[in-house]
């Protein structure tokens, strides 16, 4: 795809009409992948977010035909409880970006940090985002990452697959800084799955910062 091609791209909030072709992409994304790298949908999850569940926006070519989705849920789902796992209050507005899906010849463009970005920008002021990613699929994990998204711990959901969680509040977001002088920093690459989640569970957090993606243990966690 071409830098032209990509400006050309229209954006638009997804309705109840389009339905049939969402999952139509979803189904040629996930093509080839297994539950431990991404979770296959039914025509029903799509329905209820375009029903008032939440937003999809899509990306579409100069045909109109769609190229690139992503889902902004309102609420966790059911088998993912952010608010416990993390210790959010009982009552903090939660939303989940809750998957999305770039057709074969669109990708290696940037789209998912694309629709990272908008879904961040349509989600509600100071509400506490999440989102869930295989440690299988690095191209997912290390695009939220790239967006201020966290890696908070590691869990077991859908059927007992492992995923990270990743969480950030909405809002304006700071390019990737540097580790503070009082953070304790380590690699995430080399690092055993084992090890990561006793790090995580002692309160360090995955980050991404310009020599790579580390676990910091921060001296002031905001």
């Amino acid at each position: 795809m071409s830098a032209d091609a990509f400006s050309r791209l229209r954006w638009h909030r997804l309705g109840p009409a389009d339905l049939d072709r969402i999952f139509a992409l979803h189904l040629r994304a996930i093509q080839g992948l297994g539950p431990d790298q991404v979770r296959p949908e039914s025509p029903g999850f799509f329905e209820a977010l375009l029903g008032g569940a939440g937003r999809i926006i899509g990306a579409c070519d100069p045909d109109e035909v769609l190229v690139a989705y992503g889902v902004l849920q309102d609420g966790p789902d059911p088998g993912t409880r952010p608010d416990l796992w993390l210790g959010w209050h009982f009552d903090a507005r939660i939303q989940k970006l809750a998957g999305s899906s770039v057709a074969l010849e669109y990708r290696g463009h940037r789209l998912q940090r694309e629709l990272i970005r908008r879904r961040v920008a349509l989600a509600d002021p100071g509400a506490y985002l999440y989102a869930t990613a295989a440690p299988s699929n690095p191209a997912s994990w290390r695009s939220l990452l790239g967006e201020g998204f966290e890696i908070r711990r590691l869990r077991r959901v859908y059927q007992d697959s492992l995923r990270y969680l990743l969480a950030r509040r909405a809002g304006p977001f700071a390019a990737p800084a540097s580790p503070a002088d009082g953070d304790e920093v380590r690699p995430l690459d080399g690092l055993s799955l084992d090890e990561q989640d006793r790090l995580l569970s002692q309160g360090w957090r995955g980050r991404l910062t310009p020599s790579g993606c580390v676990l910091v243990l921060p001296e002031v966690v905001e």
